[in-house]
């Protein structure tokens, strides 16, 4: 049995070649046992099911099929999708995972988070964040017609993509931020861990020693020109990178 990470897929109705790359995925990487984890953001952004969408239709049934031939697969809120609930989650055939989640590997015990809680810097998000995980709050928005919910969460988008060129170097210095590897490390501490796996940043790669003496961290990046993954069995540990055009 083997377990796959991924992070930061981003799909949209705009992008049906980055929904045809997770329908591949799961088709040439997974068997019977294996597992699939998606650490956040496996949608540009999420305002609820829409049974009339044929996107959300496509993507159910990628995971469905492979829920049917034995490949599990659990869900990580992040932060364009942190509506999609425990009920949607089973909509699409997923199961949903709390924000931190704790993995046994040959490499010890990793914990895996989305990354969004890093951003200690960005206080408005933060706020944002305490806000938007308010169980009222989400009960209230979710109340709005979904063409509503989707003008919203489109401007959110559209502002996003304006910063999104800064994004690369803004992440490497947040990663590297003192208060950032504190955080990290008390993460870490807390929950018996010494690896912390991510995506968020779309910074692709790995850090010996991110936050102390035997404290390391793994980065996924965003499904773009390239997509990466984690494969975890039990023997093995590997942090994988592929150029998408060659793949899909």
């Amino acid at each position: 049995m083997a377990t796959f990470i991924i992070a930061d897929l981003h799909l949209s109705e705009s992008q049906p070649i980055l929904t045809n790359a997770l329908s591949n995925f799961y088709e040439r990487n997974t068997i019977l046992n294996d597992r699939v984890i998606i650490a956040g953001d496996m949608f540009d952004f999420f305002v609820g099911v829409d049974p009339n969408s044929a996107f959300q239709q496509k993507v159910k049934s990628i995971i469905t099929k492979a829920k049917q031939r034995g490949v599990n697969t659990l869900f990580q809120a992040g932060n364009r999708d942190f509506l999609l609930d425990e009920s949607a989650a089973e909509y699409f055939g997923m199961k949903l995972i709390k924000d931190f989640f704790i993995l046994s590997t040959s490499k010890g015990k990793a914990l895996l988070i989305h990354g969004d809680q890093l951003c200690l810097h960005d206080r408005s998000y933060q706020t944002f964040r305490v806000f938007a995980k308010n169980r009222f709050v989400r009960f209230c928005f979710m109340l709005l017609p979904l063409s509503m919910r989707t003008a919203i969460a489109q401007k959110i988008r559209n502002k996003s993509q304006q910063q999104e060129k800064r994004r690369a170097e803004y992440s490497e210095k947040v990663l590297q931020d003192p208060v950032v590897k504190k955080a990290g490390a008390a993460f870490l501490k807390n929950t018996g861990c010494t690896l912390l796996i991510h995506g968020h940043f779309h910074v692709f790669g790995g850090e010996q020693n991110a936050f102390g003496d035997g404290l390391s961290r793994l980065g996924l990046g965003m499904w773009d020109s390239h997509y990466s993954y984690i494969k975890i069995d039990r023997t093995d540990f590997k942090l994988v990178q592929r150029a998408m055009e060659k793949n899909f």
